[in-house]
């Protein structure tokens, strides 16, 4: 066991400094095996010891044996995991010692991105690994009819949902939560234009957040994703510019905004629609992919946010079904980074490599875009070039690129018009899941997409942010559903969670109103859940006393500071004066105490505020039949007719037309000379009709 452990040291460190890893390692083994078999190579500071260079006295050590060197071979590689420490170059000569000795010497330093710290020990870190349930040590112990299969109860304990916890304060549902990889950082977006930011370590059993910010008012928060360095944020509203914020809250940069007059979204050097969705790259620290209704999908680089230049790096523009123009409602990256997915409303689901290097099936991975960099980068340049006249600037240089054409491209995978809320890889990148809005969920399998693996049906929703993720350790996978008809005095809504391996329903869990967003943390081990309506907003935490670490666990055993009578809160008279004894007009309630007429039972009291209104809407008449009259409207329409007297006494349509001829046969008898005086020679004698005498019955 210590050799294993010394040549595995031996061969990490071999590996960090750009050797061939195991098969040189294997090499130096067998050539100082036939040089002495002193044990010298396995110290314990893991570097190989060089052969003496004195003459060795003494018969010469007997030659080993070449099919026992190759038994000895075999048996190293098999105490390692399969491909580790690869060759990546041709076997180096042994009868070259000073290339051996440049390869022994001090590194040079590495270009490119840095390499991983997990790449560098082939055993993962502690903190990843989720502690072991009881029925995880039963299977070990037992024979090998225990492994067939685990009960419902085993489960359900490996679930950390035997405690909760409420954190409150949205005034609308709970759309898209973000939890720091340290676990320490919380973020709550909503639907009320607010993200909540929680420290776990500063937050008392109160659970109130530490900050509450508004990215841009009047928008909708949609997605909220952190870095991987956990020192930024980004933040994608219903707005079309996506902004990043530091890791207190300040903000860093907001990306541009294109031009909605160009027709070819590729020549725009940001969304011009609302966007729908984001994620942070998930192994670089300043690389974040959007996505948004105009159609496209963008990665932005974080660190060029600002330059006049623009920070837009890529624009994905999906293969479209049919001509027109679709919205792309969710993207994602894979778990290395490599493949980006895309949802679009024309039903399809399309696949880009994250760099754009092979689009005929060889998606290159994390480690060959890092050795390509961002200048061997297979997207086709977006610079238009030369300019017809008239214009004078006859040369328009786009600084990022562009693919149009997908690698993976899947046709009728949810139904057109349908948005598709979510997208998420699986860790072994072989899976991706996909919901929609049409209360559907299904799997598929990446390596061949003509029919999905499995549809689970019946999962309502009717929110475009409702979330699927897969467990820390991908045995399980969940997404949320709606209250009936979306009202939480309705009932409740509920996570759903179903096995991987047998692609069944696990268990539903209860939420307060629509289950939106949800997030399994991996070193928390804790669930925390997006809920609410439209009237109120609640995350809610989901944790197991002993199988969770930290997170909630640090912060519901920390009571709040109850308040004291000898609590004394300094006053700025400078701002604020008091004055309780003035006149009842500009009296002010002293701190902490409601005015006089505040109190609901003054206001029940107050003749003026309990009166009922006056019915001013559709079926408010007046007299005969007038709009608005006696209402004393100011609509334009009310001014001309009550002008023109069409509105109240003066309507002529309520009033008997000879009495307003003969009202004025008395001032004209009064006074003859406004109408007499001109006709006085001409005017002729008025001859009246002569009443008739009446008959008698009897005649």
């Amino acid at each position: 066991t210590a050799k294993l452990r010394a040549m595995r040291r031996v061969a990490a460190r071999m590996d960090a400094r750009g050797g061939g890893g195991m098969q040189e390692l294997l090499d130096r083994q067998r050539r100082v095996a036939q040089a002495s078999r002193s044990s010298a190579f396995f110290d314990e500071e893991g570097d190989a010891a060089q052969p003496s260079k004195r003459p060795r006295q003494g018969p010469s050590p007997p030659k080993v044996a070449a099919p026992a060197a190759e038994d000895e071979d075999a048996a190293l590689r098999a105490m390692f995991p399969g491909g580790f420490g690869g060759s990546k170059h041709a076997p180096r000569p042994r009868s070259s010692p000073p290339r051996e000795r440049a390869a022994e010497g001090p590194s040079r330093p590495a270009e490119g991105p840095s390499r991983p710290p997990a790449a560098s020990s082939p055993e993962p870190p502690a903190h990843t690994r989720r502690p072991p349930s009881e029925a995880a040590t039963d299977e070990d112990d037992d024979d090998d009819d225990a492994r067939g299969g685990d009960s419902e109860d085993d489960r359900d304990e490996r679930l950390p949902v035997s405690d909760e916890a409420k954190m409150e304060g949205h005034r609308k549902v709970v759309s898209a939560l973000a939890l720091e990889h340290t676990g320490s950082r919380l973020l709550t977006g909503s639907h009320d234009y607010t993200v909540r930011m929680y420290d776990f370590n500063g937050m008392k059993r109160d659970l109130k957040p530490f900050r509450e910010i508004t990215p841009c008012d009047g928008y909708p928060v949609h997605a909220l994703s952190w870095s991987p360095s956990g020192d930024r944020f980004l933040v994608v509203t219903g707005g079309a510019q996506p902004k990043v914020f530091d890791r207190d809250g300040r903000e860093v940069g907001e990306c541009d905004k294109g031009d909605m007059y160009i027709r070819d979204m590729k020549n725009t050097k940001g969304h011009c629609s609302p966007c729908t969705g984001g994620m942070w790259h998930p192994l670089h620290h300043d690389t974040v992919l959007t996505a948004g209704a105009d159609g496209t999908m963008r990665t932005w680089a974080v660190d060029r946010l600002g330059d006049p230049r623009g920070a837009q790096a890529a624009v994905l523009k999906p293969q479209l079904s049919k001509p027109g123009r679709f919205q792309v409602t969710s993207c994602a990256y894979s778990a290395d980074g490599a493949l980006i997915a895309g949802g679009v409303t024309d039903g399809t689901i399309q696949l880009f490599p994250s760099d754009g290097s092979d689009r005929r099936g060889n998606t290159g991975g994390a480690a060959s875009a890092s050795a390509r960099g961002a200048s061997g980068s297979g997207y086709r340049s977006a610079s238009v070039g030369l300019v017809l006249p008239p214009s004078q600037q006859c040369h328009v240089d786009n600084s990022w690129s562009f693919a149009g054409r997908p690698k993976t491209l899947i046709k009728g995978a949810h139904p057109a018009g349908e948005s598709v809320t979510s997208l998420a890889f699986a860790k072994d990148g072989h899976t991706l899941l996909s919901r929609c809005a049409d209360g559907t969920l299904r799997v598929w399998d990446v390596r061949n997409f003509k029919n999905p693996v499995k549809t689970f049906d019946g999962l309502e929703t009717t929110h475009e942010e409702t979330c699927v993720s897969f467990s820390p350790n991908g045995e399980y996978f969940f997404t949320g559903c709606d209250a009936p008809r979306a009202r939480s005095d309705l009932g409740d809504g509920a996570l759903a969670v179903f096995d991987t391996k047998s692609l069944s329903l696990v268990r539903k869990i209860g939420t307060p109103g629509n289950c939106v967003a949800a997030l399994w943390h991996e070193r928390l081990n804790q669930l925390f859940l997006g809920c609410g309506d439209g009237k109120s907003g609640v995350t809610v935490g989901l944790y197991d006393a002993t199988r969770s670490a930290r997170g909630l666990l640090t912060c519901v055993g920390r009571k709040p500071r109850a308040t004291s009578r000898s609590d004394f809160v300094r006053v700025d008279e400078g701002k604020t004066a008091y004055a309780p004894h003035a006149l009842p007009m500009f009296r002010e309630p002293m701190p902490g105490r409601k005015a006089p007429g505040d109190s609901e039972r003054a206001r029940r009291k107050d003749p003026v505020k309990t009166k009922m209104p006056l019915n001013t809407g559709a079926g408010a008449r007046g007299a005969a039949g007038a709009l608005g009259a006696g209402t004393g409207g100011t609509l334009l329409t009310q001014h001309i007719m009550r002008n023109n007297d069409m509105l109240g006494e003066k309507n002529w349509r309520q009033n008997d037309p000879r009495e307003a001829i003969l009202r004025h046969a008395a001032d004209a008898e009064a006074n003859p000379w406004r109408t007499n005086n001109a006709y006085a020679e001409t005017q002729p004698k008025p001859i009246f009709a002569e009443p008739e005498p009446e008959e008698d019955e009897s005649d």
